[in-house]
C-alpha cells in the first residue's frame, strides 16, 4: 500500500508543471465553454443525459428522466407535443431559458400536457429535495392512422379524465384491491404509464389472462383495437396514467 505521504513530492512536482496546469486550465476552459453553450441554447432532449429514450415508434417516443437529489439537468429543447408522467415527485425547480427558475413541487400520479410541435421550448429541471425525482416522457410523433374515435371512459370505476385535447385524451387510472374496470374497448392506440408497483390481471378477448407485476415507469404500448380489462389482484391500490391517441 503506497501512503498519502510518499506521494506528496511527486503529487507537488505535477502541481508545478506547466503541462499539468496546462492541462487543467485546457478542461477548465472547456467546461465554461460547454455550460455557456447549454445557457445560451440548449440542447435537443434526445442529447441531454438524464433523459433515457427507452421505446420508440412512427407514433410515439418515451423518455424515462431521473434527476438526483441536488442536479441539475442541462438546458434541453423540446419540439414535440408530449405527456409527462410523474413517477416520483418531490420539490424542484423549473427554468424556461431566458426567465428565471420557479420553485415546483411535482407529484408523484399526476400528468400534463406540454404544445412543442410548433412550438418548441427550452428549459432545465432541477432537484432540490431529499428524493430522487424521475419523469415518464411520451411524445406524441404523429397522430393514429386506426379508424375509429377515442373512447369513452370516464364513466369507467377508477377512471378520471385529466386532458383532452386534438392530440390525446389522458385518464388517471386508480384500481382498488379486488377491483376491476370491466372490459374497455378501444379503436385507437394507446399508451399505459403505471405509478405503483403492484399485482394486475390483464384479461383480452379470446387471450388468456396475463398476471402483470408493475413497477413505477412501466409502461405498454398499444397498437390498434384492444378489447381488454384489468382486474387488480394484489393487496395495493394500483395506479397509472393511459393516454389515447387522436
Amino acid at each position: 500500500m503506497i501512503s498519502l505521504q510518499r506521494n506528496s513530492s511527486w503529487f507537488s512536482y505535477l502541481s508545478r508543471s506547466p503541462f499539468w496546469f496546462a492541462g487543467c486550465l485546457s478542461v477548465l476552459l472547456m467546461s465554461q465553454q460547454l455550460s455557456a453553450q447549454d445557457s445560451q441554447t440548449g440542447v435537443p432532449i434526445e442529447q441531454e443525459p438524464r433523459h433515457r429514450i427507452v421505446f420508440e415508434n412512427k407514433n410515439v417516443r418515451i423518455y424515462d428522466a431521473l434527476i438526483p437529489p441536488g442536479d441539475l439537468s442541462l438546458f434541453h429543447t423540446h419540439s414535440v407535443d408530449n405527456v409527462a408522467v410523474v413517477v416520483s415527485g418531490g420539490n424542484g425547480t423549473n427554468e424556461i431559458l431566458g426567465k428565471a427558475p420557479i420553485q415546483t413541487g411535482p407529484v408523484t400520479g399526476n400528468a400534463s400536457f406540454a404544445r412543442a410541435t410548433n412550438a418548441p421550448y427550452t428549459h432545465r429541471v432541477g432537484n432540490i429535495g431529499a428524493t430522487p425525482l424521475r419523469f415518464v416522457v411520451a411524445e406524441i410523433k404523429t397522430p393514429s392512422e386506426s379508424p375509429g374515435v377515442p373512447a369513452t371512459l370516464e364513466t369507467v370505476s377508477g377512471h378520471k379524465l385529466i386532458v383532452e385535447n386534438d392530440r390525446v385524451k389522458v385518464y388517471r387510472v386508480s384500481i382498488d384491491p379486488k377491483q376491476s374496470t370491466g372490459i374497455r374497448a378501444r379503436t385507437l392506440p394507446w399508451l399505459r404509464i403505471s405509478v405503483s408497483q403492484s399485482t394486475i390481471a390483464v384479461k383480452e378477448a379470446g387471450k388468456d389472462s396475463e398476471t402483470v407485476e408493475t413497477k413505477p415507469g412501466d409502461y405498454r404500448w398499444h397498437e390498434g383495437a384492444t378489447a381488454q380489462s384489468l382486474e387488480n389482484i394484489g393487496a395495493t391500490t394500483y395506479d397509472a396514467i393511459e393516454i389515447d391517441w387522436k
